[in-house]
């Protein structure tokens, strides 16, 4: 277990920004934080990293609360990337030497470390350009760059992907998933970047005023949503299938083209039984498509159950 954290409760200025949550970062994962903006994230992040004094509850990473005087030595531990804090009148090569110095990292690792990183994210022809003069994508891997350059146990990261084009964008996800299979690093990540993330995260933590709504393994929380299965069926008759599929299976929506057909099952093996069913009255079956659904879609969902909640 990389940090555990239980009934976290955080006030400012007598507004309760996090209300009394918990939950656990399984060393080598990935865990991504979604909702909206003001909801409570960044703060939830600072919270982890010991920069804002908790209210109530309590945070323990690498097996030290963040109220210990040793807090300081688990940092040595925990890469943190945002958006700002680069020395911008310095080069892109100068801001990670003086980050990794802070780290107490040798010079032979140093060296190897920062052009591997350099590398991997297209960056070493402008390794010698100053930070002001890049653009916000560059400012971005620079600042995820800095974030890895001590090879963190814990990395953290607010809106990694702001500011990257989808290129840049994919070799992040790549690289993130290489080091958590490979160095076991535990990932904990604040994005709205949703497409495609069931495939991504281990864990998703939906977060609506201050507190989660939803959270647990990707899967688990897609199978309580939607339990059983779903497939969209296409046939040579429409009106035919839909009487014969409605006489023995739940169809869950009749398509306005009138081409489509969707079902939902308790079971996968029944798909070989509709289709059968629908092959015994003659109806031509030409594709069946099994419907996946996503964490974009669940997000979407559990926000508007809590803004009608609030009404």
């Amino acid at each position: 277990m990389i940090s555990q954290i239980r009934n976290l409760e955080k006030k400012i200025d007598n507004n309760k920004i996090i209300n009394n949550i918990s939950f656990n970062l399984e060393e080598g994962s990935i865990n991504a934080i979604l909702g909206p903006n003001g909801v409570g994230k960044t703060t939830t992040i600072r919270l982890l990293t010991g920069l804002l004094q908790l209210t109530k509850g309590e945070i323990q990473v690498l097996g030290t609360n963040t109220k210990s005087q040793n807090f300081d030595k688990v940092r040595q531990n925990i890469g943190v990337q945002n958006d700002g804090n680069l020395y911008e009148a310095l080069t892109i090569y100068e801001n990670l030497k003086i980050w990794a110095n802070f780290y107490n990292i040798s010079k032979k690792n140093r060296e190897q470390k920062i052009q591997e990183l350099l590398k991997y994210f297209n960056l070493s022809d402008r390794k010698n350009s100053k930070v002001g003069t890049l653009s916000k994508g560059m400012k971005q891997k620079v600042s995820i760059i800095r974030a890895l350059v001590h090879s963190p146990k814990l990395l953290i990261l607010d809106e990694p992907t702001s500011g990257l084009d989808p290129s840049a964008s994919v070799l992040l996800i790549n690289y993130l998933q290489k080091i958590v299979k490979e160095e076991n690093v535990t990932v904990f990540m604040c994005t709205h970047q949703l497409q495609g993330l069931e495939e991504i995260a281990d864990n998703i933590f939906i977060m609506y005023d201050g507190k989660f709504i939803a959270s647990g393994d990707s899967n688990t929380l897609l199978n309580e949503a939607w339990p059983g299965y779903e497939f969209a069926i296409y046939t040579n008759n429409y009106q035919k299938s839909l009487e014969r599929l409605k006489g023995f299976y739940h169809v869950i929506d009749e398509n306005k083209d009138k081409k489509t057909i969707k079902i939902h099952l308790n079971q996968y093996a029944d798909i070989s039984k509709a289709i059968h069913t629908l092959i015994e009255y003659d109806i031509e079956v030409y594709t069946v498509t099994e419907i996946k659904h996503s964490i974009k879609e669940l997000y979407f969902q559990k926000i508007r159950e809590a803004e009608f909640c609030e009404l």
